[in-house]
């Protein structure tokens, strides 16, 4: 079972407590913003603080099928509802861990052998350190037809519950980091997804709008701030990808923002990077993906010169008091960019407060 250690950096900590926006912590040497793979080294970025470790989380299917070379084989679905048997283990100060699931990058609505209720995030709360606790994650497809081979995706995202209150505390820190499981999934039959009852009450996102913006130097400056004040070049984009989120137009390290009660939230989200990388992006309001209709993720393939947008607004009043929003970008043809690692893509986590 592979495994990451995460540590709580003095900087972010301190920030956090004076409540101002913390500087971006890179967590490994995976290219993006603070993604942690499960096959990168998650110490090549991070320091030693005298807080010391917060813990650290693994996870894996408790069985895979492999062939003479040690090569993961996909699962199979056959129809009707699927069974994965899957295991969590953790340690430290905290053992709240939460799952995304993707299916060809869309966002995959799933049940656990402990509750029956569709749900884009189911979470758990581990009692023993270094104890492997298993459970099963169950589903019926969104997408994929007979004969088709997709990506699935199984995210952890670490201490989910956690939220801050803007009383004693305004940013997330290192919670919220993700690791990634990367499989594949054979179609033995087509997709047939939960009935409309059975699936969640997704929030709406209205005026969704999906366009190109030309990469101009003020934009590679701009980047600068997620590559530890490092200039960012064309050719840097060739291999890495970037993103970046905006609230009625600002943007940068934010950690909270405050909204209205009613009206209107317009979100920016950008991507860039990789050309030829095929991703899908879904939006998240306390961890339950949001969507446009029935859509919720949002497709773009990256072009050489040019960043992704997606355009969105949020009628507040869905709102609660308190909200965490982030942005989950997922690479949906994992196996010809594979050995560059740029797989999977979380925006920080941003407390959007009423």
């Amino acid at each position: 079972m592979k495994k990451i250690s995460i540590l709580l950096l003095f900087l972010l900590l301190a920030v956090a407590i004076a409540g101002c926006a913390p500087q971006k912590a890179g967590l490994s040497s995976t290219p993006g913003n603070g993604v942690v793979s499960s096959q990168a080294d998650p110490f090549a970025e991070a320091s030693e603080v005298p807080d010391g470790n917060l813990g650290s989380i693994g996870h894996a299917p408790t069985s895979m099928n492999r062939d003479e070379n040690g090569n993961k084989l996909p699962f199979i679905y056959q129809g009707g509802m699927m069974s994965i048997p899957y295991e969590v283990s953790a340690a430290g100060k905290t053992k709240n861990v939460g799952f995304l699931v993707f299916v060809d990058g869309v966002s995959q609505p799933y049940q656990t052998d402990t509750d029956p209720t569709y749900r884009t995030m189911h979470t758990m709360d581990l009692e023993e350190d270094d104890k492997e606790y298993p459970f099963s994650i169950l589903f019926e497809p969104v997408t994929g037809k007979k004969g088709d081979t997709l990506s699935l995706m199984i995210v952890s995202v670490y201490a989910p519950d956690f939220m801050p209150d803007m009383k004693n505390t305004s940013s997330y820190g290192m919670y919220h980091d993700t690791l990634a499981g990367e499989y594949e999934l054979t179609f033995e039959a087509d997709a047939q997804k939960p009935s409309g009852n059975e699936l969640p009450k997704y929030l709406q996102l209205q005026a969704v709008k999906q366009s190109t913006q030309p990469v101009t130097q003020e934009y590679l400056d701009s980047l600068s701030i997620y590559s530890g004040m490092q200039p960012v070049t064309l050719e840097m984009l060739n291999k890495r990808i970037f993103t970046q989120q905006f609230f009625d137009g600002e943007g940068g390290l934010l950690s909270n923002f405050h909204v209205n009660q009613d009206g209107t939230l317009h979100i920016t989200f950008k991507l860039v990077g990789y050309p030829g990388a095929r991703y899908r992006s879904t939006f998240y309001i306390n961890h339950s993906a949001m969507a446009a209709g029935e859509t919720t993720s949002f497709e773009t393939v990256l072009t050489k010169g040019n960043v992704s947008v997606i355009d969105a607004d949020i009628e507040l009043s869905q709102l609660e008091d308190l909200n965490t929003f982030y942005v989950v970008s997922t690479l949906c043809n994992v196996q010809e960019l594979w050995e560059d690692g740029i797989f999977l893509n979380k925006t920080d986590s941003v407390l959007l407060y009423q």
